[in-house]
C-alpha cells in the first residue's frame, strides 16, 4: 500500500544502523536474492503488532548494497496500541536473535506533515580508503614470474591488507602505484556548486527523469588520517601497514552511485588516468561524457552513511513549502535496479583491475 495512504494514524521516525554488506541495499527489493534492511525491518516492526496489518517504510536515505550506515533515517505509521518508542531495546533483541547486522537507534513521534526527505538539511558520507604501500605490494610473491607482468595484479589478493578479516568489508584498498598529493588537488576541483550528471551512471539519470531530481548539486570534501577499527599486530606479517584515510562527503543530497564514481575519478587523477581539465569537461558539458568509459563505479567497501541531518524542532512543527501535498507519494516506492545493479558492478571491478595495471 501506498506510504502516505494512513495520513489519520500516528506517524514515527525512526534512526538506525546497519552494517551493509549483508543486505540487498536499504531499500525493498522483490527481485533481490537476500534481504533488504527495510524487509529485515518491516518484519521485525510486524512481529510486535497484534493487527497484522502491512508496514511500509519510508526510507530518508537509499544505499546500495555493501554500503553501511552510521545513522539512517526512516518514517512510519503505527496502528498497534503498544507505544512505538517503548520497543527500541526489544526490537534490538529481536534483531540480535535473528542475527541481523541491524540496529535501532531511537524511535520518536513527528507531525503527519513531516517529510523524511524534504525537511532532510543534509547528509554526510565517510569513504574510508586504504592506501597500500609500494614496498608492500612489489616485494610480496614478486619472484613468481607470472605475476611480474599481465597477471600482476593478482598480487591484490596476496598482499597482507587481504588477510585483514576485520577491515575487509569497511575499507576500500587502492593499490600503488599512485601519487596523494594529485588524489588531494584532484578533491579541490569537486568543492562547490556543480552539474554532476556526468558522474552518476545511466540509471542515475534514468532516475534523475523520473524523480524529476536536479543533477546541480553544492557539496563539500574533506580528506583526513583515518585509524585501523582493530589495532593490528605489528609483529606480524599477515598484518598491512597501510595508510588510511577518510574521504569525507557533505551534501543536501546525493544522485545515484555519485560518491563512488567521484572517488573513483580521485583515483584515476591519482593515477594519472584522469586530468584535473578531464573533470572540468565533464562539468562544462555533461551530455558529451555520458557514455566515457571513466570514471568507474568504485567498490562499496568502506562507504558509510554517517549522518541524516535534520532540524530537531521540524519534526512537530515542520515548515510548509509551496505545492505541498502529504497525501501524494511521489517518490517513495521507487525502487532500484538492484541485480542489474550487481552485474554492472562485477563488470566494473575487473575493468578497473585491467586499468589500474596498464597504468604500471
Amino acid at each position: 500500500m501506498p506510504y502516505s495512504a494512513n495520513l489519520k494514524l500516528p506517524r514515527f521516525m525512526m534512526h538506525f544502523s546497519y552494517a551493509g554488506q549483508a543486505y540487498a541495499g536499504v531499500q525493498m527489493n522483490t527481485s533481490a536474492k537476500i534481504d533488504s534492511v527495510q524487509s529485515v525491518i518491516e518484519r521485525a516492526l510486524y512481529n510486535f503488532q497484534s493487527t497484522k496489518y502491512p508496514l511500509r517504510f519510508g526510507v530518508s536515505s537509499r544505499t546500495d548494497r555493501g554500503v553501511h550506515a552510521l545513522h539512517n533515517t526512516a518514517t512510519f505509521d503505527w496502528i498497534a496500541p503498544i507505544d512505538i518508542t517503548t520497543l527500541v531495546q526489544p526490537l534490538n533483541t529481536y534483531l540480535a536473535e535473528k542475527n541481523e547486522q541491524i540496529r535501532i537507534l531511537r524511535i520518536h513521534s513527528i507531525s503527519p506533515h513531516f517529510h523524511f526527505r524534504r525537511h532532510c538539511l543534509g547528509r554526510k558520507y565517510v569513504y574510508r580508503l586504504g592506501f597500500l604501500t609500494e614496498d608492500e605490494f612489489t616485494k610480496i610473491n614478486s619472484d613468481i614470474p607470472f605475476l611480474k607482468q599481465k597477471h600482476r595484479y593478482r598480487l591484490r589478493d596476496m598482499t597482507p591488507a587481504m588477510n585483514n578479516l576485520f577491515e575487509k568489508d569497511f575499507i576500500t584498498y587502492i593499490e600503488p602505484p599512485y601519487d596523494l598529493n594529485a588524489f588531494r588537488k584532484g578533491i579541490e576541483v569537486f568543492q562547490g556548486q556543480h552539474n554532476f550528471s556526468a558522474f552518476t551512471t545511466s540509471q542515475g539519470r534514468i532516475n534523475m527523469a523520473r524523480e524529476r531530481r536536479c543533477p546541480i548539486k553544492t557539496m563539500q570534501l574533506n580528506f583526513n588520517e583515518g585509524e585501523h577499527l582493530i589495532p593490528l599486530m605489528k609483529c606480524s606479517p599477515l598484518h598491512s601497514s597501510i595508510h588510511i584515510y577518510n574521504l569525507v562527503f557533505e551534501a543536501e543530497a546525493f544522485l545515484y552511485k555519485l560518491i563512488r564514481r567521484i572517488t573513483g575519478t580521485l583515483i584515476h587523477i591519482a593515477k594519472g588516468q584522469m586530468t584535473i581539465q578531464d573533470v572540468l569537461d565533464r562539468f562544462a558539458c555533461p551530455p558529451d561524457h555520458y557514455d566515457s568509459q571513466l570514471p568507474i563505479t568504485l567498490k562499496p567497501n568502506g562507504l558509510f552513511l554517517h549522518e541524516v541531518k535534520y532540524n530537531e524542532q521540524d519534526f512537530l512543527n515542520p515548515p510548509i513549502f509551496k505545492g505541498d501535498d502529504s497525501t501524494v507519494d511521489d517518490i517513495d516506492n521507487i525502487m532500484m535496479e538492484i541485480q542489474e545493479d550487481d552485474d554492472e558492478e562485477e563488470e566494473n571491478d575487473e575493468e578497473f583491475n585491467s586499468k589500474m595495471m596498464t597504468a604500471r
